[in-house]
């Protein structure tokens, strides 16, 4: 290492540099991102800035994620169970503050289910309870598995309390995509600390991944880092930086790889190559590119090949799961061709504080289906146009990041030929799902907009100034209609008039020409203000008390530790299997990710009813005796489908079925063969009589 130099205070990226600006590039990183000091940089040009305000930064996130994870605090609606099931406790049981959400069914009632089916079964690679084949190594949960290293969220099932790594599964998504998006927006913005940490609050907290329970972010988060990896290794210019952030590549790489999600994988895919080229397109600097480049291409090289290791040995273990998912009806045989809209339209978020959980506009089907981001996309591109008419310039990122919005625009709103949905492998990414990501690029426009903007300010015309406002208020105006024509009457014109407001004022600021001072932060804390309230979007929980205090859920861990071999069936209540997947027991009913085949071969031998079953799939069992030994399979919803059985049928005794789970009394007819082991109050538990 040389010896240090002096840093300037601010540097600032200019035009024409002749002069050596002395750096001391070592003192301000840590050794995971270490830069070798050099005598001749870009004035201005250096990596991440790893001063004390950022260091701070990742302390105090450090400190609270320890925190909150051995105090066993999350943000799921579990809670949710005392009243579903309940049994007597505290309706508030395992509740901090907030409200459980019955829409985020699938965290509370499907993956929090699963995950715990797996951690009370040793985390195994088969579970029939989950469906067929492996379904833990395509699904995304816990497992003893190689994969498992690629699943961060979830190395807490492995080192601390059941509790305590639920805990962990939230805050690490949480906390580390705000790390992780925060040291990109570092790179993106040349080391704007506050626009950075900002950024990264309104893309975590954005309706579109808190009203989703921050299923995003396991794809988010290591794209993040994945990008910053990508990064060092172009810039880098010591070995020690190549082999640290060579290690980083491939972990991120493959942790976002294999959080298998096409719908959000592919966009997100997509809006990192853009980044990136734009980043580079921006930061051409040969000296630092092409520094130690036999090193650099070995390092990619090793990369490479160490990430075609780890996919080989995944799709080793998972190419019968995989076969089993890519055939099924739903959604292995789903291809889109885009153009089917959005859910809401593309400026429904400036509304969001107008709806909730359960007022929302029918026919934008959910409050989670609806959400999305804020978008400022057309007044950005209009101040894109001027920027470049009065300056001549552009800047390469904010071109890439603009050509990324319009191509997704135009595959959700436009739609493509099917030939060309399937080469960019779009057609795996449904348009409602594809607003998701899209909107992340939607925000990552708009920051570094306000980045470039700060330091390119024109002038203009009275005349051009009066028309862009003009075309802005115009534009608003019209996103005011469209919201109160596409709610159907919901919005009232008087409800949209402030937001409507609040945004053209917004809008506004972001022109290239306007000027007040403290711009950027008044922005900012102004759109902080507006999604501060999604922190609010889920409950404020603690343990995991609210499903393993259930009485009906200790009651079945007790019979299931005397008979762990033998299988169940929940007849009736579809609620009632999620909470008996968490106890472990492997039973018919309840949610298959895979088909379960060794199991529906045995109640449909011929495979007659193969297309109802053959799917992702919420199953529902009912009693169906005709004497005959019937089975009747019925495909209910896209990812549902019922089984009528007769419980004392030769078909369930194949399959080792021996508890019952009743959702109310049987009748006699259904319990010949069976015998009363539990009644816990309408909910009955039977037990064969072999």
């Amino acid at each position: 290492m040389s010896k240090k130099k002096k840093i300037p205070a601010q540097p600032i990226l200019v035009k024409n540099t002749t002069q050596p600006v002395k750096t001391d590039v070592s003192a301000s990183r840590p050794a995971a991102l270490a830069e070798k000091p050099v005598e001749t940089v870009p004035q201005g040009f250096r990596l991440i800035h790893f001063d004390k305000r950022l260091k701070w930064f990742l302390g105090v996130c450090f400190g609270l994620f320890v925190l909150l994870t051995l105090a066993k605090i999350h943000y799921s609606s579990i809670p949710y169970w005392n009243q579903v099931i309940p049994d007597g406790s505290d309706p508030k049981r395992g509740l901090i503050s907030g409200k459980p959400l019955p829409i985020r069914v699938d965290e509370w009632g499907v993956s929090t289910p699963f995950i715990l089916s797996q951690v009370q079964n040793g985390f195994p690679l088969e579970n029939q309870a989950l469906g067929g084949e492996r379904p833990a190594l395509v699904g995304y949960y816990p497992v003893k598995h190689l994969v498992s290293v690629f699943r961060p969220d979830y190395w807490g099932f492995f080192l601390l309390s059941p509790e305590q790594g639920y805990a962990w599964w939230w805050q690490f998504k949480v906390i580390g995509s705000l790390v992780a998006l925060t040291l990109l927006l570092m790179l993106l913005t040349r080391n704007n600390f506050w626009l950075s940490v900002f950024g990264a609050f309104w893309l975590v907290f954005s309706s579109g991944v808190a009203r989703w329970s921050f299923y995003l972010l396991p794809n988010l988060m290591p794209g993040a880092l994945l990008l910053v990896a990508s990064i060092y290794l172009f810039y880098g210019r010591s070995l020690k930086t190549l082999v640290v952030n060579g290690l980083l590549f491939v972990w991120a790489f493959a942790t976002f790889a294999l959080a298998l999600y096409p719908p959000y994988q592919i966009p997100l895919g997509y809006l990192l190559i853009f980044l990136l080229v734009g980043f580079v397109a921006r930061e051409f600097h040969r000296d630092w590119l092409f520094d130690k480049l036999p090193a650099k291409l070995l390092t990619f090289g090793v990369a490479f090949a160490v990430l075609g290791a780890i996919f080989y040995t995944y799709y080793t273990d998972a190419k019968a799961s995989i076969d089993v998912m890519s055939h099924t009806v739903y959604p292995g045989q789903r291809s889109e061709t885009g153009g089917t809209g959005f859910i809401a339209n593309w400026f429904s978020e400036y509304y969001g504080w107008l709806v909730d959980d359960v007022r929302f506009p029918k026919e934008w089907l959910n409050s989670c289906e609806l959400s999305h981001f804020i978008t400022f996309a057309p007044v950005i591109f209009l101040s894109l146009i001027l920027l470049f008419v009065y300056t001549r310039k552009a800047d390469p990122l904010l071109v890439a990041v603009s050509l990324f919005v319009l191509i997704f625009w135009a595959w959700i709103e436009v739609g493509f030929p099917d030939w060309l949905a399937r080469i960019t492998l779009l057609n795996m990414s449904p348009t409602r799902r594809a607003q998701v990501p899209f909107g992340v690029g939607n925000v990552f426009l708009t920051l570094l907009y306000l980045d470039y903007v700060r330091k390119h300010r024109i002038k203009v015309s009275g005349t051009v100034s009066a028309l862009a406002i003009a075309g802005i208020i115009g534009l608003m105006a019209y996103v005011a209609v469209l919201n109160v024509n596409d709610s159907n009457g919901f919005f009232k014109a008087h409800q949209v008039f402030l937001p409507t407001l609040f945004f053209t004022a917004l809008a506004i600021s972001l022109l290239p020409f306007v000027r007040f001072p403290y711009q950027t932060a008044v922005f900012a804390l102004a759109i902080f203000l507006f999604v501060a309230p999604n922190m609010k979007a889920n409950p404020l929980s603690k343990g995991l008390a609210p499903i393993t205090d259930n009485a009906l859920y200790k009651n079945v861990r007790e019979l299931h530790e005397q008979e762990p071999k033998a299988r169940w069936v929940v007849i009736g209540s579809q609620y009632i299997t999620y909470l008996v997947a968490a106890t472990g027991v492997n039973q018919l009913s309840g949610v298959k990710n895979l088909p379960d085949f060794k199991t529906m071969r045995v109640l449909d031998p011929t495979a007659k009813r193969d297309s109802a079953y053959n799917r992702y799939a919420h199953t529902v069992y009912y009693t169906y005796i005709d004497g005959r030994d019937t089975t009747v399979i019925n495909n209910t919803f896209e990812d549902g489908y019922a089984v009528g059985v007769d419980p004392c049928s030769a078909k369930l005794k194949q399959l080792n079925v021996k508890y019952f789970v009743f959702d109310r009394q049987p009748q006699p007819a259904e319990t010949r063969c069976l015998r009363q082991v539990k009644k816990l109050g309408s909910i009955e538990i039977y037990r064969t009589n072999d």
